[in-house]
C-alpha cells in the first residue's frame, strides 16, 4: 500500500511539473497586449445582441462562438477568458494523455510521449492564440481515455452516459471533432454490450440535425482553394507518391521539432509496420485514425500537413511511435531497465527548450490606434486599413476609444467610423469616390519583410488618384502607417 501510494505521488508530481514546463516555456507570449488579426476574428460574435446570432456565426465551433458571446457580456476583456478556456483544455489534454501512457505503456514512456507531447511546436502556438485547435486535440485524448478503460472492462453504464453527454458539447465545440467520436462509436458498437449502445443515440441525432452545416463545412474545404497544397495528389502514381511522402513531412514537423530530414517519413511508416506485431485497441485505434487521415485527405476532405488542422491527429502519432519503440526495446532490455527513457527525455526536453522558440505572430495594433485618436470620425482625413488588419483595428479600437462595430439588431454589425475605409471596399468604385473626397489619408497595414501585399497595392491605389506619400512608420510586427496628403 504505502508503495503504490508513493507512485502515485511520483506519478502526480511527475505529470504536474511536465504541466509547469509546458506554461513556463510558454511564458513570454500568454496573454499578449494584441492578440493577432486571425485571433480577433474569434470575438466578433461578441458584437452581437443575441445569443442565437453568436452561436451561428461559428465557421466550424458554434459552441465556441456561443461561448464567446457569454464571455464579452460579462467581461470587459473576454479575450484573456477565452485564452485562460483554451489554456485549460490544454493542460487537461497533458494531464489525461500522461495517465493513458502509464496505464498503456508504463511510466517511463508515458514521461517520453508527455515530453513529446509539450513541445510540440503545432500544440504550443495553438495554446497561445484563440482558435478551438486545443479542443480538438482534448477531444482525441479523451477517446483514447475511454477506449483504454474499455479494452479493460473497465467502462460503466456510467461512462457510457457520460460519453453521451460530454461528445455532443465537444461536437459544438468543433464539427472537426465528429472524426475521433465517430471512430470511439464504432469501436464501442462492435464490442459493447447491446443495453449500452442507447446512450450513443444523442450524439448520432445531433450530427443527424446538423448535417447540413458539416456538409457545407467539407464543401468550404474541398472546394475553398485554400487546403488545396495540402491534399494527397491522385492525379497520377507519381505525383501520388510525391505528395504523399511531402505532406507527411510537413505532417510530422508539426509535432516534432527536429525533423528537418525527410527521411524521417520513412521511419514513421516502419512504425506503422510494427503496430502489426502487437495488438491493443488504443494502437489500433491510433493506426486506423491515421489511415483515415490519409483516406479524407486524398479525397479533398480533410489537408494533412498544414499544422494547425494536424493537432487532432497528435496524440495517435506519439502513440504509434511509442508502440514501436517499445516493441523494439522489448527484443533487446528488460522492462525494469527502461529507466534511461527518464533520461533521454530530460535531455529531449533540453534540447527543444533551448534551440526552439514558441511561434506566435506578434502585431501590437494599439500604438497605431493611439497615434491615430485624433484622426477617428475626422473630416479631413480618410483611415484606410487593409482587410486583413480591419479586424483587430476595429475590435481594439472599440476597447480603446468606444468606436467600432456593433450590433444592427439582425444578425449583422456595423461599424461606427464615418471615415473609415477597409481595402476589401475599394472594388466598388463609389468607396473610391468617397476616400476622394478628404484632404489627406492614414494607411494601416502589415508588410512582411521582401514581400509586397495589399499595403503597397492600396498605396499605389491612392498615389494613382492624386495623393502624395508624405511619411512612413514602421511598427513592431511589422506594421505600418503611411500618411498621404492630396496633390
Amino acid at each position: 500500500m504505502v508503495i503504490s501510494n508513493k507512485l502515485n505521488n511520483k506519478k502526480y508530481i511527475t505529470s504536474f511539473t511536465l504541466v509547469l514546463v509546458f506554461l513556463f516555456n510558454l511564458r513570454e507570449n500568454l496573454f499578449p497586449a494584441n492578440y493577432q488579426q486571425d485571433d480577433i476574428v474569434e470575438l466578433e460574435p461578441g458584437y452581437f445582441d443575441s445569443f442565437i446570432c453568436a452561436f451561428g456565426w461559428g465557421d466550424q465551433h458554434p459552441l465556441f462562438s456561443g461561448i464567446v458571446w457569454i464571455f464579452s457580456k460579462l467581461f470587459s476583456s473576454p479575450e484573456y477568458i477565452t485564452s485562460l478556456l483554451i489554456i485549460t483544455f490544454g493542460v487537461m489534454a497533458i494531464v489525461l494523455f500522461f495517465n493513458l501512457l502509464d496505464r498503456v505503456f508504463s511510466y517511463y514512456f508515458a514521461v517520453l510521449g508527455t515530453v513529446m507531447f509539450i513541445t510540440s511546436p503545432i500544440f504550443n502556438t495553438y495554446t497561445i492564440g484563440l482558435k478551438q485547435y486545443n479542443f480538438e486535440l482534448f477531444t482525441s485524448v479523451l477517446c483514447l481515455c475511454f477506449l483504454e478503460k474499455f479494452s479493460h472492462k473497465e467502462i460503466s453504464k456510467k461512462d457510457y452516459r457520460l460519453i453521451a453527454l460530454v461528445s455532443p458539447v465537444l461536437f459544438l465545440l468543433s464539427f472537426v471533432n465528429i472524426l475521433p467520436l465517430l471512430l470511439l462509436f464504432i469501436f464501442l458498437i462492435r464490442k459493447s454490450n447491446t443495453k449500452n449502445l442507447y446512450y450513443l443515440s444523442l450524439p448520432a441525432v445531433l450530427i443527424f440535425i446538423l448535417q447540413e452545416e458539416i456538409l457545407e463545412k467539407i464543401e468550404r474545404v474541398s472546394e475553398g482553394g485554400y487546403w488545396d497544397r495540402h491534399f494527397i495528389n491522385t492525379n497520377s502514381f507519381t505525383e501520388y507518391i510525391y505528395s504523399f511522402y511531402s505532406l507527411n513531412h510537413a505532417f510530422l514537423k508539426s509535432f516534432f521539432p527536429f525533423i528537418h530530414h525527410s527521411a524521417i517519413v520513412l521511419l514513421f511508416f516502419f512504425t506503422i509496420i510494427l503496430l502489426i506485431k502487437k495488438n491493443n485497441l488504443t494502437s489500433l485505434y491510433s493506426l486506423i485514425a491515421i489511415f483515415l487521415l490519409y483516406i479524407l485527405s486524398s479525397v479533398d476532405l480533410y489537408p494533412i500537413g498544414g499544422g494547425r488542422t494536424d493537432l487532432l491527429f497528435l496524440p495517435f502519432v506519439i502513440i504509434l511511435v511509442l508502440n514501436a519503440l517499445e516493441f523494439l526495446l522489448s527484443k533487446f532490455i528488460n522492462l525494469s531497465d527502461y529507466k534511461f527513457l527518464l533520461y533521454f527525455s530530460s535531455i529531449y526536453l533540453i534540447l527543444v527548450l533551448t534551440t526552439t522558440t514558441t511561434f506566435y505572430k506578434n502585431e501590437p495594433i494599439n500604438p497605431i490606434l493611439s497615434e491615430l485618436e485624433e484622426s477617428y470620425n475626422n473630416a479631413n482625413i480618410a483611415l484606410l486599413i487593409t482587410e486583413e488588419q480591419s479586424h483587430s483595428f476595429l475590435y481594439y479600437s472599440k476597447k480603446l476609444y468606444g468606436l467600432g462595430n456593433y450590433s444592427t439588431g439582425n444578425c449583422s454589425y456595423e461599424n461606427n467610423i464615418e471615415n473609415l475605409f477597409i481595402s476589401q471596399q475599394f472594388e466598388k468604385i463609389e468607396a473610391i469616390s468617397e476616400v476622394k473626397k478628404y484632404p489627406e489619408a492614414a494607411l494601416v497595414g502589415i508588410e512582411l519583410p521582401n514581400t509586397i501585399g495589399k499595403l503597397r497595392i492600396v498605396a499605389e491605389q491612392l498615389l494613382n488618384e492624386g495623393y502624395f506619400l508624405i511619411e512612413e512608420k514602421t511598427y513592431p510586427g511589422s506594421l505600418k502607417l503611411l500618411y498621404f496628403k492630396k496633390g
